[in-house]
């Protein structure tokens, strides 16, 4: 293959390429490269006929599928036909009858923007243009106008532009009122407030503990079901209050009813879903965090704690984003930076220790304090793991702890059973 012209982006823009390439009429291969992204589009006689990239949602095929032009089965049925005949998925689709020419046009033209979208917003980046195009796609059934393309992208990168700074000028808005604790925080359960004041009083009883607990017996029930659970249960059956605070503890008994009464907590103006999301993650963190410190002789009670309240930071900012168009990607990043010092401040209000307040503050980095804080490990951990699956978490914490997998797998499953007793009790 033959190079005609190479060069960047920076020096010779991609619609001006493009254009050169329409006007001179060129048969010819444009790869362009940035950093991590590359996409190559096959011209014949200045038309667009083709294009692909090294991202696989940004294939053709794929592309189809995601946006219902073309279900999975008849994909890949054209795939393996496009193979055997040598020749490109377009001429198989129009071929076969399997889109008209019309609705291919369209598929091809949504992909072609969307990449060049994506190189656009690269704004540096190698291309090259070379020849002759493969046989495979010469004489394809798609002729795009590089005119419409280019103006459809820009036009489109125009308009994301412009959303975005809309976006981070209310980023800006809600971040000034978080500097400036201009915001509600949510407000903890009275039971809770109850219970914490008991437990930090040395003169308390088990039986204050029980009197708070018994005057809701939707709790003592989904108590008792965690107090049994394969997670708790050291043998024998567990059929009263006082006997689950006899045998787990005061402070393990103020986590359990923490996890069960936060997790039907309702915050304003956060979506119903996106809060029970945030919540049923932060309940399951929790109890495997808990599970884990026992294997690891951390203390379980301050694991527990840490990973039920590790995310309650992103309420607030969601709750202060509602009336607001932010881009959801946006939103997310902005979300991620801040979420861990709201949650800590949100601890504050709510009295809870300074050890807490650093496990959520540093929630994603358990060196916080130069070496391993073993609590905070059991946090970090326990949240990777929730977040990507049993087999998932930080492979090299995994090792630092010296946790073996199948004793993951194993605190992973007692999780899933409290949590899914909690939630069906």
């Amino acid at each position: 293959m033959r190079v005609v012209l190479q060069g960047t982006i920076e020096a010779m823009p991609l619609p001006d390429l493009l254009q050169w390439i329409e006007i001179s009429r060129k048969t010819c291969v444009l790869k362009i490269a940035c950093e991590g992204f590359d996409a190559t589009f096959c011209l014949e006689k200045g038309k667009i006929v083709y294009a692909t990239s090294g991202d696989r949602s940004l294939r053709l095929g794929e592309f189809m599928v995601r946006n219902k032009v073309l279900d999975a089965p008849l994909l890949l049925r054209a795939l393996t036909e496009s193979k055997q005949r040598g020749v490109i998925l377009p001429r198989v689709l129009v071929d076969g009858g399997y889109l008209s020419v019309d609705a291919l046009s369209e598929a091809l033209s949504r992909l072609v923007v969307s990449l060049l979208l994506k190189i656009i917003e690269f704004k540096s980046g190698a291309f090259t243009v070379s020849s002759p195009i493969p046989a495979s796609a010469a004489n394809g059934p798609i002729r795009l106008d590089v005119g419409g393309v280019i103006f459809d992208s820009v036009r489109q990168f125009d308009e994301r532009t412009k959303e975005r700074q809309d976006a981070f000028k209310s980023l800006g808005k809600i971040n000034d009122r978080l500097e400036s604790d201009d915001f509600q925080l949510p407000v903890l359960p009275h039971v809770i407030m109850r219970l914490l004041s008991v437990v930090e009083d040395e003169n308390s009883t088990f039986q204050q503990i029980a009197q708070i607990i018994m005057t809701d017996q939707v709790l003592i029930s989904r108590i008792l079901k965690v107090a049994n659970s394969s997670a708790y249960s050291s043998g024998g059956q567990i059929d009263s209050i006082h006997l689950a605070i006899a045998r787990m503890g005061m402070r393990a008994i103020l986590n359990i009813t923490s996890a069960i009464k936060m997790n039907e907590m309702e915050f304003s103006n956060v979506p119903r879903r996106k809060l029970q999301a945030i919540l049923d993650d932060a309940l399951k963190t929790a109890f495997l965090a808990s599970g884990l410190a026992r294997k690891c002789r951390v203390d379980p009670e301050e694991a527990f704690l840490g990973g039920l309240l590790h995310d309650l930071g992103k309420t607030v900012i969601i709750s202060l984003a509602h009336d607001t168009s932010i881009d959801a990607d946006l939103l997310d990043e902005f979300i991620n930076e801040r979420h861990a010092e709201i949650g800590a401040l949100i601890a504050r209000k709510w009295n809870y220790p300074e050890s807490i307040q650093k496990l959520i503050l540093y929630h994603h980095d358990c060196m916080f304090s130069g070496e391993l804080n073993p609590v905070g490990a059991m946090v970090q951990l326990a949240d990777g793991i929730i977040q990507t699956g049993p087999d998932g978490g930080d492979a090299e914490l995994l090792a630092s702890l010296d946790l073996p997998k199948d004793a993951v797998h194993d605190v992973y499953t007692q999780t899933m059973e409290v949590f899914y007793g909690i939630k069906n009790g």
